[in-house]
């Protein structure tokens, strides 16, 4: 009889464990993607916040840096869509990101193209600080306009 109830449990603790793994995994793909969002949007910030401070004459940039930064927020719009697609219910990992991305995902996801054509549009008079200013207000209009929906503070 010890060695029925030992094998009972052995197999019920097996079982339990068994059937955890895949909420575990599912857990921490959920942290991986919401972790892949997070660089991308911290790229996306850093990028920003360095182009702005050259067009307020914060910092100086190289016309080759400035035209770089605008390639790396073109290049993080074209994946935005795939970055974000994958709901993260399972998710442990902290985000502001809101739910309602994924209910209004179209509206959500229309955003990258326009934020990787104004920043090609960037890139291609990097260094005209009179031609940038326009394309960057666009681009600023269209971040915010997206944190504020998309955003949770």
């Amino acid at each position: 009889m010890k060695r029925f109830v030992k094998i009972a449990l052995l197999t019920a603790t097996l079982g339990v464990s068994a059937a955890a793994v895949p909420a575990q995994a599912d857990e921490a793909g959920d942290n991986a993607a919401v972790q892949s969002r997070q660089h991308m949007m911290a790229g996306l910030g850093g990028a920003m916040g360095t182009l702005g401070c050259y067009m307020k004459g914060e910092c100086n940039l190289p016309k080759g840096v400035v035209h770089l930064l605008a390639e790396g927020i073109a290049y993080s719009a074209s994946t935005g869509h795939d970055v974000f697609k994958p709901e993260t219910p399972a998710a442990t990992e902290k985000t502001e990101a809101k739910a309602d991305i994924w209910a209004n995902w179209d509206d959500f996801a229309g955003h990258f193209p326009k934020l990787e054509e104004n920043a090609l549009k960037l890139a291609d008079v990097a260094g005209d600080k009179a031609a940038m200013g326009p394309i960057m207000a666009e681009m600023g209009k269209s971040c915010k306009g997206c944190h504020d929906d998309y955003r949770s503070k």
